[in-house]
């Protein structure tokens, strides 16, 4: 097994091209088949039209959504949404004290393989801005 001086350092910078590499070489397809990926998404910006997932793959598994409010805005949600205006793939998500952590309680198992749609968080209001966390499996 390689070792890569530094390849867990915090000043290595970002993406770290030694973890990758660590990883690589370490791991077999079965542990990187089963690892489970996020993807942020920042609403920044008016997210009621919805903001879309770029870097989820086709085919992967939605298995969790988190969201942290950047702002506070009363009754504030944000949903996962299969693609432009398309289907709930999780609940409503609480989204309207600032740093005040919401969770899916629910991911729609019709919805939750990623399709060529591909994924948006989609808000209630344009005051619901926040980070997205949505957790993954290839």
């Amino acid at each position: 097994m390689a070792n890569y001086n530094g390849a867990y350092s915090d000043n290595a910078g970002s993406p770290n091209l030694q973890v990758l590499q660590y990883l690589q070489d370490n791991w077999g397809s079965t542990e990187i088949a089963a690892a489970v990926r996020v993807e942020k998404i920042s609403v920044t910006a008016s997210g009621t039209s919805g903001v879309a997932g770029e870097n989820i793959p086709v085919g992967a598994e939605i298995i969790d959504v988190i969201i942290h409010p950047t702002a506070t805005s009363g009754g504030g949600t944000a949903q996962l949404t299969v693609g432009s205006g398309g289907a709930a793939i999780s609940d409503a998500i609480t989204c309207a004290v600032l740093d005040t952590i919401g969770r899916a309680s629910s991911i729609d198992q019709t919805y939750k393989i990623v399709g060529l749609d591909g994924i948006e968080i989609v808000t209630n209001s344009d005051s619901d801005l926040c980070d997205a966390y949505v957790y993954y499996k290839k």
